[in-house]
Order: C-alpha cells, then structure tokens, then sequence
C-alpha cells in the first residue's frame, strides 16, 4: 500500500494565482494553472465557487479545471 503523495506549491505562486482569478485574468491563471497541477493545499470556498467546483477542492483539481477549459 502507498501512501498519497502531497506535493504543497509556494504561497506565492497559489496567491498570484487566486489573485489573477478574482482579477479575472485567463491568460495569467492558466499559466499559472500549469504550476499547480499537483499542490494538494485546499482551494479558498470562493475560489471553488468561482470556477464550479466543490468546496474542499485543492488546487491540483482547479488547475486541471482550469488547463481542461482552456483547450477547449
């Protein structure tokens, strides 16, 4: 049995990017997105609001999210 890997992104990076969320900036957050696609630290509730997922979503799963609706 293995254990779940957890790999944390940099402060940092996870504020620029809820901070090109709330600015509404795709360009940013979707660079950014590439960075975050395996951090396990919790996404904010409005942050997950703002892209429809789940609350207690990490931002591993905003970022697939994120990377998902921009190769549409």
């Amino acid at each position: 049995m293995s254990a779940a890997r957890i790999s944390h992104a940099s402060g940092s990076l996870r504020d620029q990017f809820l901070s090109a969320l709330d600015a509404e900036d795709h360009a940013t957050y979707t660079a950014l997105a590439v960075h975050l696609t395996s951090c396990t630290n919790p996404l904010p509730t409005m942050a997950c609001d703002q892209l429809g997922l789940p609350t207690r979503s990490t931002y591993a799963s905003a970022a697939h999210h994120v990377l998902a609706a921009a190769s549409v």
